[in-house]
């Protein structure tokens, strides 16, 4: 009776620190929200945008997602041994295309504000460009290769060999 009077004073005790130990550090996490909302985002990717949004931070996400095609068409040419002719074709043919949709972002930020239905506009010209730079070099056929292959209906029946 004395042992378990003598464990559960010790267990109060402990307790009674532990508490006394956290105490400052919640009332520090209380009197600092702002930290909390500048900590880190856990989440896939990028934040997505909010709209109305001003024009100069549209312009560079859409400038950044350029040069990251761009750079991904370069490694393809690269990796694919594409000629330089062919390069330079494809190379004309991107920049005409992004030219489009420099020239739609320039047009939705005239007056300074970019709004939803403007962003769509954008990304719906940018989707046909990336359409139409995968044609070029030829990333369309892969995938009609993978329709026209005929898959199996069902299991297999299997076949008593007899």
């Amino acid at each position: 009776m004395m042992n378990k009077l003598a464990r559960i004073a010790s267990t109060l005790a402990a307790l009674a620190a532990l508490s006394a130990a956290a105490a400052p550090a919640a009332a520090a996490v209380k009197e600092t929200p702002a930290a909390a909302a500048k900590a880190p985002h856990h989440g896939r990717g990028k934040e997505r945008p909010r709209f109305p949004m001003e024009a100069a931070p549209f312009s560079k996400r859409v400038d950044e997602k350029i040069a990251k095609q761009r750079a991904k068409v370069e490694a393809r040419m690269q990796k694919g041994g594409v000629p330089d002719a062919r390069r330079a074709e494809i190379r004309k043919v991107l920049d005409d295309v992004q030219a489009k949709v420099r020239a739609a972002v320039g047009k939705a930020a005239k007056d300074g504000v970019i709004t939803e239905d403007e962003a769509k506009q954008v990304r719906k010209l940018a989707r046909e460009a990336r359409k139409a730079i995968a044609e070029q070099l030829g990333l369309g056929k892969k995938h009609e290769k993978k329709a026209k292959r005929e898959k199996p209906k069902g299991r297999p029946i299997p076949v008593p060999v007899t």
